[in-house]
This record gives C-alpha cells, structure tokens and sequence, in this order.
C-alpha cells in the first residue's frame, strides 16, 4: 500500500488544501473519495482508508477549509472563507475529484461522507452526483427547519455583535450541549462521538480536533444544512444515484436513529436505490466504534453491488 500527501489550492484561492491518498498494491477497483467531519481530519479515517486500499480500492480524502492541515495557521481552526463557505468547501471536494479522476478515469467512483462530511457530500451530488457510481452518508442528520432557522439566526446576531471569527461558548452549547445526554456515566464531553474509549481519549487530546468552531464555520454548517434539506434541491440529484445511509442508534446527530429514518423515507420518494443501515448501540463515528470491521465489511458489500 502506497500512501501519500499532496496539496491544491483551494476554491477560496488563499489556502492550500491537505490531501492524503491510500493506493493499493495489484489491480484498482475503485476510487472512494472521504468527506470528514466537523473538528475532524481525513488521517483520523486511516483504518478505514487500510480496509478498503486492502480491498483493491484507491481512497483519498482532502482536509477542509479550517480543518487539519489545511490552516495557514491555529487561529484559522473552525474558520471555513469568507464569502460562500459552503459552496467553497464543496468545490475543494469536487477539484480532489477531479484530481483522483484523472489518474484513475476508467473505475467506479464513490464518495463517502460522514458528518458535516455527510452534509457536504449531499451538497455536492446536487452538482456532481452524475460523476459518481454510489454515495455513502455516515452520521448524517435531518433536523428541523426550525432549529437549522433559528441557528441560523442567532449565528448571525452573535456574527453581528462579535464578529465572525469570535468562537463561541454559546454556540457550542446550542449544538452539542445536550449530545452527551444518553451517555451513561460519560468521562468526557465528547463520550457522545464513540464508544471506544481510547479513540475518545486520543480525541481529546488531539489539538486539531480541541477547538471551538467559529461562528463563520457555524453559518458555512448551517447554510449547508438549510440547503440540502430543500425539496427543489434535493430534486437537483439524479434519481439514479444509489444512496446508503448508515448511522448509530445511540447517535445524537440522527436523532439517535429517529431522523435518519425521516431521511430515508424522503429519500426513497426521490431516488431508486436508497438504503439505511442502523446499528445498535453505536455513537456518531461508527467507522471508529468497537464494531468497525463489521461496519466496514457491510460498506465494502454494498460498494461491490453498485460498482
């Protein structure tokens, strides 16, 4: 296995985008394509990017706008651009795309997003789903317009009276203040992202994943947020597109499965191939909790029959 680092310059034409790569050894089956999270970076997706590099799959990933190392410095963590952040952010993944088509333009091609990743990734097929075999949403959610509106709103005022690199305490606590809820006897306030308690210890640790986002990352989620959940984009997808939701019962940004349900029932009025997977007892990052592998394995079959 061949793995490498590289940089582009980003749609905001001021930072340089981090991409890792993960090539296998012997004939490419594919290419899958990884969105990472929110206070998230693609190297913290490695056992995943080795499982499927294992399986004959080319898979690369780009650090976002704000995120890993594609910061001109600290003080840019949580910090997207400063005009049309989620628009930028997803451009930066459709320029990887093209990068990794290019190199490998007669294989199948899926794009895998978890989290904000997730939100993104269904940003981006409504532009570019035609160029893709299959995507893969991970952790991903279905909140209320209601709550998305008024996130939306209070970003703006706190925006307006503090700025839009100020990071917010409140914010923070308006997102994810109730996550660790269901958590029985958490050690840390991020229990809620997985249950391996020693992917959680090393979270908390990590400096590029220990910082509040700033309100202009808050608006960048938000507005990608507001956007995917419109009908008359949603509409914008090719029906064709085949779509697997995966997420974790015990997960709070699906509802702790309830939205993501909601999600698949929408989905399934709009596109022909569309499935869910739920899995009991798990957190939010389930290609980090204790059943990997087997998460993994399910992936990689649903990959094989969409290829």
């Amino acid at each position: 296995m061949k793995v490498t680092d590289r940089h582009f310059l980003s749609a905001d034409h001021k930072n340089h985008i981090h991409v890792k790569i993960w090539e296998p050894e012997g004939n490419v089956q594919g290419v899958i394509q990884i969105a990472h999270g929110m206070i998230d970076y693609i190297e913290r997706y490695t056992a995943m990017a080795e499982y499927f590099a294992k399986k004959g799959y080319v898979v690369a990933g780009n650090d976002h706008l704000g995120h890993g190392d594609s910061v001109l410095t600290k003080e840019d963590y949580g910090y997207f651009t400063e005009k049309n952040a989620s628009r930028c952010v997803v451009e930066d993944m459709h320029k990887l795309t093209a990068i990794m088509k290019k190199k490998y333009p007669d294989v199948p091609y899926f794009l895998l997003g978890h989290s904000m990743g997730s939100f993104l990734s269904r940003r981006y097929i409504t532009e570019y789903g035609y160029e893709l075999n299959g995507v893969l949403l991970l952790g991903t959610g279905n909140q209320p317009d209601i709550v998305v509106k008024s996130g939306i709103l209070l970003a703006k005022l706190v925006r307006l009276i503090k700025g839009e690199r100020y990071r917010s305490p409140f914010l923070n606590h308006l997102m994810f203040g109730s996550y660790n809820a269901r958590v029985v006897n958490p050690v840390t306030d991020k229990d809620w992202v997985c249950g391996n308690a020693e992917v959680i210890k090393e979270y908390v640790a990590d400096e590029k994943c220990s910082y509040l986002f700033t309100v202009n990352g808050y608006l960048g989620l938000l507005d990608t947020i507001a956007y995917v959940k419109k009908v008359s984009n949603i509409r914008k997808v090719p029906r064709d597109l085949p779509v697997i939701l995966a997420a974790g019962t015990k997960d709070p940004v699906g509802g702790y499965g309830r939205d993501v349900k909601k999600l698949f029932v929408t989905y399934s009025r709009h596109f022909y191939d569309v499935e869910l997977r739920l899995y009991e007892d798990c957190r939010h990052e389930l290609h980090n909790e204790l059943i990997q592998e087997d998460v993994f394995e399910d992936l990689y079959q649903w990959i094989c029959k969409h290829r």
